[in-house]
């Protein structure tokens, strides 16, 4: 057509994402609605994503194209708008009848200082005053929109959380920025100051401890039993010639052993994840931040300190930002701190830790489906030498986890 072109984008399970380049005029935009719509045909349920990053100008025929999408039931987002195009949707009333979002700023990574990697993304200092965590190709403004939910969800209930002030580009990425003046992760800090261990780990055991005595507000977070059967439903429908029927009731049975008690878990609480400004700790990368029992978030920590760090070492430099040799110290002052001090209490725990790391195990696979380090071949493998033993420890596992209250 002349002066516009309508391409797919993406045709994916949950959105349909068709890119409209040049200017929509009365002579194209009926031209154009046709296009669209025979890439939407079958495909009604999904979202209809409009990404207008190349387009230049919208007549009125083109906002009427829009308008009979929406009339027909359709669910409609136009994104990547440039201001002058935003300027019109915005004047005729658009921004209030769908969700129009205005292009984002790029940015550079250049000069830019890495100050951490996890399985998101990654977190880097742009200048003294400002931080950006760039999320892994893939990653959609609706993950990001989440984070900062979540953030705001745990910052109304006190708890310290860095709060995004912008959404940018970074090449064909997605990142969110914050405003801390001259921080850095708690691992990039250990690293340059090892003395600084107990310090630290006291500061982290504290945080940890407030945040999982923290209540969530109903309804602002969602609840990390019902991630747990998700992840239990995927392993059930991916892996049921290996797990089968019986070891899906276990599963389910270790999950709903822990009471609900409704407080803030990070579920990846880590020196990664945590950022020092001046004195005080604040939590980023809250995108899988939950309610619920705080077991869950022990576990997490136990596998990503003891068994990950034991048997892939370079994720201590890549995802906890720390060197291997600081590893168990600080998880052993944070643990000490967190049982204020009862080194009793914290030996059983980490017994109690190994116990469940084969429930841990089992969850794998699941909660790793998008890494590209998770392979069928490698859940195959974690499944032949984890099954036997989590089916005969299974009852000990539920047991242990009503000790969690």
């Amino acid at each position: 057509m002349t002066g516009c072109e309508v391409k797919l984008i993406e045709d994916g399970a949950d959105a349909l994402v068709v890119g409209v380049s040049g200017r929509i005029s009365a002579d194209n935009a009926r031209e154009a609605e046709d296009t669209i719509r025979s890439f939407a045909a079958g495909r009604e349920d999904r979202l209809l994503v409009l990404d207008m990053s190349e387009l230049a100008y919208i007549a009125s025929a083109g906002l009427r194209a829009i308008m009979r999408l929406l009339k027909q039931g359709g669910k409609v987002r136009v994104v990547e708008v440039s201001p002058e195009v935003y300027d019109v949707f915005e004047m005729t009333g658009f921004t209030q009848l769908l969700e129009v979002r205005k292009r984002l700023r790029q940015i550079s990574l250049e000069g830019a200082t890495m100050l951490g990697k996890g399985a998101n993304g990654e977190v880097w200092r742009l200048d003294d005053e400002t931080i950006v965590k760039v999320y892994n190709e893939g990653a959609s403004l609706d993950k990001i929109a989440l984070e900062n939910d979540h953030a705001t969800a745990a910052f109304k209930v006190g708890l310290p959380c860095a709060i995004a002030f912008d959404t940018v580009r970074v090449d064909t990425r997605y990142g969110i920025v914050f405003e801390l003046l001259n921080a850095e992760t708690v691992g990039h800090h250990v690293t340059n100051h090892p003395e600084s261990i107990p310090e630290m780990g006291d500061a982290m055991g504290r945080l940890l401890r407030e945040m999982h005595s923290t209540k969530a507000e109903p309804g602002s977070l969602p609840r990390i039993v019902d991630k747990m059967h998700g992840w239990i439903d995927y392993i059930a429908q991916a892996y049921g010639d290996v797990v089968t029927d019986e070891d899906i009731a276990l599963l389910r049975q270790v999950v709903d052993a822990a009471p609900d008690t409704g407080t803030i878990i990070h579920n990846d609480f880590h020196e990664g994840n945590i950022m020092l400004q001046g004195n005080e700790l604040v939590l980023i990368d809250l995108d899988d931040v939950c309610s619920g029992n705080p077991v869950f978030d022990l576990i997490n920590q136990y596998s990503s300190h003891v068994i990950v760090v034991q048997q892939k070492p370079e994720v201590a430099g890549k995802s906890l930002g720390m060197r291997v040799e600081d590893v168990m110290p600080m998880y052993d002052q944070t643990l000490l701190a967190y049982f204020d001090g009862d080194v009793a209490r914290v030996e059983q725990h980490k017994q109690v830790m190994q116990l469940m790391s084969l429930f841990m195990f089992m969850i794998f696979p699941a909660k790793s489906k998008d890494s590209s380090n998770m392979t069928p071949e490698t859940a195959q493998t974690i499944y032949a030498q984890i099954l036997p033993q989590f089916r005969a420890m299974a009852p000990q596992i539920v047991q242990a986890m009503g000790m969690y209250r």
